[in-house]
């Protein structure tokens, strides 16, 4: 039986999009990075892998107990981590700053990517502000 994403002649495929966050709702969309799931265009697929990441994210918060404490706190360790998504975010924002002199781009595309590098220095500025706050501190008291 063909899936809901195989094309037929009167209904062709539609690829799945990123979702709008809200970021008071940020829990909702735990799991897998959005420029990771953005690859993946078919819709079920998609939704599949964000159903996983969600599973994955309850059974992590059943489980935590289990798990080694943080060395610095669980609030630290969460700083770091945020930390460690805003780099990834600056380096993706670099790729895509770079997409208009590697590839050929709508007029309107090769205008967001040449946005790209100075908003990739806003978010090493935010994450560099961030680390600089949590400093080398690794468990001596302040």
């Amino acid at each position: 039986m063909p899936s809901s994403s195989d094309p037929t002649p009167d209904t062709p495929p539609t690829a799945a999009v990123p979702p709008i966050i809200d970021p008071e709702h940020f829990e909702r969309f735990e799991g897998f990075r959005e420029t990771t799931l953005a690859y993946f265009l078919d819709k079920e697929a998609n939704a599949a892998l964000r159903t996983v990441g969600q599973l994955l994210y309850t059974i992590v918060l059943e489980y935590w107990h289990h798990w080694p404490e943080e060395p610095e706190g669980s609030f630290r360790h969460g700083a770091r981590a945020v930390i460690a998504d805003m780099r990834h975010v600056q380096g993706y924002l670099v790729y895509m700053g770079r997409e208009n002199e590697a590839s050929v781009l709508a007029p309107h595309e090769a205008h967001l990517s040449k946005q790209c590098p100075a908003l990739a220095l806003r978010v090493q500025e935010i994450a560099d502000s961030l680390e600089k706050e949590l400093g080398t501190w690794r468990g001596e008291e302040e």
